[in-house]
């Protein structure tokens, strides 16, 4: 039995739509309000892009003018790095303020609160941004793994989960503003994972919680014995008063 060749010229419409719908990752967008800093101004430009990725976290991936480079997602990760670490001052401001109007209050030990500062400077600014890096080649290894899924440079998995972090801007709000920060960053990723990259709902859900469960993991490892190295070598910003014994209440 002879095989019957279709012509060349014959247009066949759903293999058409096929081809037309054929996902490239690397497809360039009209770019992000960040990408456009020259014309919004840097601050201007990073508060648009933390909005933007608050409301349409999908949408702004999708504009992604240099998807192949990381230089303009880098700074953006810094600029989120950068309102981490004002809320961790803040918080730490906060906490030596309540110090000073407790019962056993001496007197701030200013070179401590100096060196505390920078330590938290340091932990908290560079803790984001390499939690970033790590929080990205696990992504990476998990979405590799995913069935039928495109695969994804490690390039443009850093870019769209950087513009991820947008809601980065919540956490300066008192208390309830680093949870619910993290949990829209959490939603962020969710979004991004199924609507830029492609991934099925479940896989973009499974990927994310389980890569943001192990960098939160480390983060908090890490502060906990932070924390405790510092008490247990009593390397305090506020000193405190000894309390004074009363004669014959060792005896008691």
């Amino acid at each position: 039995m002879s095989r019957v060749r279709t012509p060349e010229d014959i247009q066949i419409a759903s293999l058409r739509k096929k081809q037309q719908t054929v996902f490239d990752p690397m497809t360039p967008g009209a770019g992000t309000p960040w990408e456009d800093r020259a014309t919004h101004g840097v601050v201007g430009a990073f508060f648009r892009t933390c909005f933007a990725s608050l409301i349409s976290p999908g949408k702004l991936t999708t504009a992604i003018r240099r998807p192949e480079t990381t230089t303009d997602a880098r700074g953006f990760v810094i600029g989120c790095a950068t309102i981490w670490t004002l809320t961790a001052l803040g918080n730490f401001a906060f906490s030596v303020w309540k110090a000073t109007h407790e019962a056993d209050y001496d007197s701030i030990n200013n070179v401590n609160l100096v060196i505390i500062s920078l330590l938290i400077i340091a932990g908290a600014g560079g803790g984001t941004f390499f939690l970033f890096q790590i929080y990205c080649k696990i992504y990476g290894k998990l979405t590799a793994q995913e069935k039928d899924a495109v695969l994804l440079p490690d390039v443009l998995l850093y870019n769209v989960n950087a513009y991820a972090l947008g809601p980065s801007l919540l956490a300066i709000i008192p208390i309830a503003g680093a949870p619910l920060a993290l949990l829209w960053i959490f939603i962020d990723l969710i979004a991004v994972g199924n609507k830029r990259l492609r991934l099925r709902m479940p896989a973009a859900i499974i990927d994310a919680l389980l890569s943001l469960i192990a960098v939160l993991a480390i983060a908090g490892a890490t502060y906990f014995i932070g924390h405790w190295l510092m008490h247990l070598a009593d390397y305090e910003a506020v000193n405190r008063s000894t309390p004074i014994q009363l004669p014959g209440a060792a005896a008691k």
